[in-house]
């Protein structure tokens, strides 16, 4: 092939095409990979806490906040806007958050008792919502509460510990989570067997007015500490017997893990008793004492074995067949016959004061409250 001007500018124009081709390739492949990566990068980020912002205006909006730091806040107005805005005090006035959804699970799983599944899920909150987490009510410091919580019940008393002394309580919002706090020096004792100064501690905490579900732990830890004391102390039976059924009065329906464990504590404590043993042994025989510390305990156990069961704690955690046996002593029931027929006249006065002692309101007038 002849080596002409017309040839050479023909393969120079091939070339070129070429050497574009490929720039334009090189280009491609870059913008796809960062495309890649960024897809990848906003994929893997959590997403932003959901809240509305109150400004000093008296207006309102809802946001996504990405942060909060020294008074401003860094939001986007949706999720997928690229305009990152702030906003600082004075004209920020208050942020309020939504509940995000990870919370609303991991509360469903606690509230369902599987802690450990929660406990993850609340860790990821406390991650996820890190950014915000010097706000008020924020759902980082909510989360890591209940991170504590659920260590507490699944009773994992050394992780509890490690973890609360990295805990931040300053952006709590309730009274009760402040209460809980402190009550967990009951369950620092608990954790180093300190059972002497549990039973002081308890002591000091009998006049104070708190909520079900925080006097609870109270009665069941000093029942712990009652329950070691009296081992070397039998004269403190009685009072580890009455701590553990002031856990099942205190708060039955809601710490029903407390309640299970004062239950299974108090019938070990029953069958260990000698004096129940010799009841046990000696029932419906001539050497059978009705009178004996050991048959009242016996009665106990068998009444509190029917409770067990009436209330359908058998059904969540099956009592051990060495328990259930204590049934098998109850006090003989007694049918009572039915009453005799009476004149048709004293029967319906009767029955008219009957019906007026049941319902003390009965003829009153029904007062409506105003809804507030």
């Amino acid at each position: 092939m002849m080596n002409t001007p017309f040839t050479r500018r023909a393969a120079e124009e091939t070339s070129n095409q070429r050497n574009i081709l490929m720039k334009t390739s090189s280009i491609l492949t870059i913008l796809c990979s960062a495309y890649l990566i960024c897809v990848t990068s906003a994929s893997a980020e959590p997403e932003p806490a959901k809240c509305r912002l109150f400004f000093s205006t008296g207006g309102h909006e809802d946001v996504f906040i990405l942060g909060y730091k020294a008074g401003t806040a860094t939001y986007r107005t949706s999720l997928k806007s690229l305009n990152i805005l702030q906003v600082k005090k004075p004209k920020l006035e208050a942020v309020y958050f939504y509940e995000p959804e990870i919370f609303t699970e991991a509360m469903n799983l606690y509230r369902e008792r599987q802690y450990t599944e929660a406990k993850t899920k609340f860790a990821e909150c406390e991650t996820n919502f890190e950014s915000v987490d010097s706000l008020p009510g924020n759902y980082a410091t909510l989360g890591g509460f209940y991170k504590l919580e659920c260590n507490r019940k699944l009773n994992e008393l050394e992780a509890l510990s490690a973890e609360l002394e990295q805990y931040s309580k300053n952006n709590l919002s309730k009274e009760v989570h402040f209460l809980q706090l402190e009550v967990y020096s009951f369950w620092e004792a608990v954790r180093l067997k300190e059972w002497e100064r549990l039973d002081l501690l308890a002591k000091e905490w009998q006049s104070r007015k708190i909520p079900a579900e925080i006097r609870v732990q109270v009665e069941y830890c000093h029942a712990l500490a009652l329950d070691e004391l009296q081992k070397g102390d039998p004269s403190r039976l009685d009072e580890a017997l009455n701590a553990y059924n002031r856990v099942l009065s205190a708060d039955a329906t809601a710490s029903i893990d407390l309640v299970l464990k004062s239950v299974n504590s108090l019938l070990r404590i029953y069958s260990e008793d000698p004096g129940v043993q010799l009841a046990m042994k000696n029932w419906n025989t001539n050497d059978q004492k009705t009178g004996s510390a050991g048959y009242q305990r016996l009665m106990e156990a068998s009444t509190l074995v029917d409770y067990y069961k009436q209330v359908g704690f058998n059904d969540i955690q099956p009592l051990s067949d060495d328990f259930k046996k204590f049934s098998e002593y109850g006090a003989p029931k007694i049918n009572t016959p039915p009453p005799a027929q009476q004149d048709d006249a004293v029967d319906a006065s009767v029955g008219e004061e009957d019906a007026s002692a049941e319902d003390p309101a009965a003829g009153d007038a029904v007062e409506e409250t105003p809804a507030e």
